[in-house]
């Protein structure tokens, strides 16, 4: 009852997702041409035996890529389905893996789609990574005898108290479906199961995040993009910020150049679509600005960095001495800390990390993090600007931590290796 109850509410909310498309569509053109992929209406080789990946956005498509490399190489006997619900996302997925795996966007969870999705790829084992859980999605893969595992799964404490206010016992729901949940951490595993999730379906692998691979051209990528920019400035990067933290950040940057420091922005947006509004803000506000997709002039000695491009967040923390992480001044629950504390730059975070909270809390702990309310923004930013041993000791005290946790990918794809005999 609870599905079909669910599956028309879906229904009855997809014109909304249409208009939705349509208007990512007018940024992303090539999104537009793919709309019928969400009706799972597309052509692709007949397929035997595949391995289907679901992400949803940038973040998990990162995450999944390590894992995804390892699959290719041990099941080349297996093709691999990648979906992604953003058209970001989807961007990265090819950028990184090209051919090598079949990208398609994710199907609309209504009952008819996913059977008609799940026929057509004849899944061998379905991963969703992280918190994807969507009822009709998991209960027609169990239905057609496809294994369900969720991998790098995280439960945060609001997550968690959302899921035990539900009507109908959420085990039942969501969770009795899944074959496996590879937990992040203890805590994500422990909220799982006061959800009902049985002990012998929880485990804990790691975070896959920890395992990040840094570019191999990072050094000369990030000197073609930068070159000698901010190189006797101290150099403040806001990344993944989100409307609302664009405003503090730029006002405390103000601060500090009144204060007769020598520093440089780089900022970059966490939604592409916010670019343009970016870079408006910022002129608003007084700032000599550079647009990194501006191919028409060369970077000089702009106070601002606008990375308005994908995929370079790290070149542009590997330029930088400070890393605040956006997401976190504002209610949204922060992003991930971990490239740049594999950079070894030190991070500042606001309060609002519950996406990242064990990540961060190990961070703080080693001295590798400090977090900041709006109020002390800018007498933090200007203490640190000021103490260059602190900086250094923050950024190999990151590392340390990210180093301490690898291995999470072998343990994921270990686990994964009992079904795919």
């Amino acid at each position: 009852m609870f599905r079909l109850l669910y599956s028309l509410i879906f229904l009855l909310a997809l014109p909304m997702a249409l208009i939705n498309l349509y208007l990512k569509g007018r940024q992303y053109p090539s999104y537009r041409t793919r709309w019928k992929e969400h009706f799972s209406l597309f052509e692709i080789p007949p397929i035997e035996n595949s391995i289907w990946v679901h992400a949803v956005s940038v973040g998990e498509s990162l995450a999944a890529i390590p894992v995804i490399k390892r699959l290719l190489k041990e099941y080349p006997q297996y093709s691999i389905i990648v979906t992604t619900t953003t058209p970001t996302g989807a961007e990265r997925v090819q950028s990184l893996l090209g051919d090598s795996v079949i990208h398609l966007y994710s199907p609309y969870d209504l009952p008819w789609v996913v059977n008609r999705f799940i026929r057509k790829i004849k899944p061998k084992l379905t991963i969703i990574m992280e918190t994807e859980l969507w009822p009709n999605f998991i209960h027609y893969s169990r239905k057609q005898k496809v294994p369900v595992i969720v991998i790098n799964a995280r439960l945060s404490a609001r997550s968690a108290h959302s899921y035990a206010r539900l009507p109908i016992p959420t085990n039942r729901l969501l969770l009795d479906p899944v074959t496996h949940l590879a937990c992040q951490n203890v805590a994500d595993a422990e909220r799982f199961k006061l959800l009902g999730a049985e002990d012998y379906k929880v485990s804990v692998t790691g975070s896959i995040k920890f395992d990040l691979q840094l570019p191999n051209n990072i050094d000369t990528k990030t000197r073609k993009i930068f070159g000698d920019w901010g190189a006797k400035h101290f150099i403040l990067v806001a990344g993944s910020t989100h409307a609302g933290e664009d405003e503090i950040i730029l006002s405390a940057f103000r601060r500090l150049i009144e204060q007769g420091i020598d520093a440089k922005l780089i900022i970059v947006p966490r939604h592409p679509e916010r670019f343009d509004s970016v870079f408006e803000l910022i002129v608003q506000r007084g700032f000599s600005v550079f647009r990194r997709s501006d191919r028409q002039r060369e970077l000089q000695d702009e106070q601002v960095f606008l990375c308005d491009s994908m995929g370079e967040l790290m070149y542009c923390y590997h330029h930088g001495d400070l890393a605040f992480i956006g997401g976190s001044l504002i209610d949204r629950g922060g992003h991930n800390p971990l490239e740049p504390a594999a950079l070894a730059k030190p991070v500042i975070t606001g309060p609002h990390v519950f996406n990242f909270s064990d990540v961060f809390r190990s961070m703080q702990q080693a001295g590798a993090a400090s977090m900041v309310e709006e109020s002390n923004l800018v007498s933090v930013l200007i203490e640190l600007s000021q103490d260059s041993k602190r900086c250094k000791k923050m950024g190999v005290a990151g590392k340390a931590v990210v180093e301490a946790n690898r291995g999470a990918v072998s343990r994921t794809v270990k686990l994964l290796h009992k079904y795919l005999k």
